[in-house]
């Protein structure tokens, strides 16, 4: 299963966008624009139970329910400009989709059936009856209109190059480029319930199921730039709508009755996502019965909650990026300097770092995820192929010889001459640690006494990465369901590789491009991931980023929740229930 938004998502992502969620400090919905949550529940299409409450009864009183709970603050709602999963937390709940992802499996939802061609490059999907909270019918040419806006050249999406790259739609590069019109792209509406989607090419890996949102085009033309801006500027046909929104307090969501399977799923008739970074607050909370469920639960507080806590192992991959675009052309030549990355990568005791500074995560010194299958459903990537790469424990010797090697390249004498370089990461305490704690090894085994920790808050450390204004970067990444996922965001004009979209990549390997692009379109299996093994091995060997940690994440949850379903990629309340 392909998924739209995890090719770049960190654990507190921001964006270039942050700024657009401005002005007043609340947001609540007005009588006038905000929707009716006084309509009866409507019939959720043709798949629905049958209803015993049927035309003309009574239907019977909801009870009313809340689930509280820390989360963390959206960037953007533009649905057409977002790039993170934090916002992709609140589209979830906010907007109906084609297919809904549960528990790691994608259920569809206005999606009634589809079918394949023989060739496996046009995708036809029938609908079944839905409509926004306001009553208008959803049609097969907003879930069209989503992703051609997405592709529109005008609309500036970052993530363009993502469905181009990852599912090929016919001519969507060339319309993206400006060089055809949306018309000739392979995504259309053939009437108001057929959506028919074509591919220039078999893709291996996908597999039908877009977990895509209906988006109207006359809204977003409404709204203009303040799309997404306030619940008022938001269109709702999902689970929820978003009531009040007070930045850096909370957001409140209250059950929609219009939403297709409302009467099949989402029991809880009202959300509270209380925002907040500060740990001794989030956890007193909880233990107050304020919150219900603690997502990200600091190290330091794991004893107290004990008898609450939930471990999830998968997570970003975190990662030390190098910027070989750096302007500085000295700065440029060392963090270029493949030979200067690997004395940093070998340097690194992964497994220190780790008890140090975060032990829910694990060391990392690949790219593909452990838990991608392998060579057959059963078997895993990680154990089918062994690449040649850092030892989680480092290696000081190496280490030295790949900077002395870079210092001969470079014409340095010693490392007292090389260029001042700063590591740029959140001002976020765990993040800070781990900083320091790296610094720290590379001055102690290295003697670089030349690398500087730059904390920013969260959105200025992104808008730095996505404009190449920075030295060393520590990144995180969505590693996906499959290794294609991950390792796609590197090829030429790839997602990460090519974050800007304007031609400028880190990193340039015609080898590497062609085994990705040959293991997309290879429908035999062993093949397909031997075609993979050597892509990784190649960018694990030339490539500019480091891996460093996967992280895991502990959180709390009451004992009196049911259903919850933890996710980094959405919020997965699709049958909670809160019994207090």
């Amino acid at each position: 299963m392909k998924k739209l938004r995890n090719l770049l998502l960190v654990l507190l992502v921001a964006t270039l966008l942050f700024g657009t969620i401005s002005g007043c400090n609340t947001y609540s919905g007005g009588s006038t624009s905000t929707p009716d949550q006084s309509t009866e529940p409507t019939s959720s299409g043709t798949d629905n139970e049958d209803d015993d409450n049927g035309s003309g009864t009574e239907q019977p009183t909801v009870k009313e329910t809340t689930f509280t709970f820390v989360g963390d603050q959206p960037n953007t709602l533009n649905m057409i400009l977002s790039v993170s999963n934090i916002d992709s937390h609140i589209f979830y709940l906010t907007s109906a989709m084609l297919f809904r992802p549960y528990d790691g499996v994608s259920y569809p939802e206005v999606c009634e059936d589809f079918t394949v061609s023989e060739d496996k490059t046009v995708y036809t999907y029938k609908l079944r009856d839905a409509q926004y909270s306001d009553g208008t019918p959803i049609t097969a040419e907003h879930f069209a209109y989503y992703l051609l806006a997405r592709l529109d050249p005008e609309m500036g999406s970052p993530m363009a190059a993502d469905l181009i790259n990852t599912y090929g739609f016919l001519n969507a590069a060339a319309y993206n480029a400006g060089e055809c019109s949306r018309e000739d792209v392979g995504i259309k509406a053939l009437d108001e319930k057929t959506l028919e989607i074509t591919l220039e090419r078999p893709i291996a890996t996908f597999d039908g199921k877009l977990d895509i949102y209906p988006l109207r085009e006359e809204f977003v033309k409404e709204k203009g730039e303040a799309l997404g801006g306030t619940p008022d500027d938001l269109e709702y046909s999902g689970p929820y709508i978003l009531k009040e929104w007070v930045l850096d307090g909370y957001m409140d969501f209250v059950k929609n009755p219009t939403y297709i399977d409302a009467d099949k799923s989402f029991p809880t008739t009202n959300i509270r996502m209380v925002i907040s970074s500060d740990h001794n607050t989030r956890v007193t909370m909880f233990e107050n019965g304020e919150v219900d469920c603690l997502m990200n639960v600091g190290n330091d507080y794991l004893d107290i909650l004990k008898d609450y806590i939930e471990h999830n192992p998968g997570g970003g991959h975190q990662a030390i990026q190098f910027n070989r675009l750096n302007q500085d052309p000295a700065k440029a030549a060392i963090l270029g300097n493949k030979n200067f990355r690997k004395a940093l990568s070998y340097a690194l005791n992964r497994e220190a770092i780790v008890a140090a500074t975060n032990p829910s995560s694990a060391p990392l010194t690949r790219l593909v995820s452990s838990n991608h299958a392998g060579i057959r459903e059963d078997s895993l990537f990680t154990e089918d192929f062994t690449p040649n790469t850092v030892p989680a424990a480092g290696d000081v010797n190496k280490a030295k010889e790949y900077l002395d090697a870079a210092l001969q390249e470079l014409g340095y004498s010693s490392v007292s001459e090389l260029p001042t370089l700063e590591y740029l990461t959140f001002e976020v305490p765990t993040y800070r640690l781990i900083a320091e704690t790296v610094i720290d090894q590379w001055k102690q085994l290295l003697g670089l006494e030349n690398i500087s920790i730059l904390l920013l808050p969260v959105p200025q450390a992104i808008q730095a990465m996505m404009t190449y204004d920075y030295d060393i970067y520590y990144t995180s990444l969505s590693s996906g369901d499959d290794p294609i996922e991950i390792l796609s965001m590197w090829v030429t004009g790839g997602t990460v590789n090519d974050i800007t979209g304007s031609g400028r990549n880190l990193f340039e390997n015609e080898k590497y491009d062609e085994l990705v692009a040959e293991a997309i379109v290879t429908f035999d299996r062993q093949k397909r991931m031997e075609l993979l093994a050597e892509a990784e091995q190649i960018i694990l060997e030339e490539g500019p980023i480091e891996p460093l940690i996967v992280d895991g994440i502990y959180y709390a949850v009451a004992p009196y929740v049911e259903g919850f379903v933890y996710s980094s990629d959405y919020y997965q309340f699709n049958y909670l229930v809160v019994n207090k």
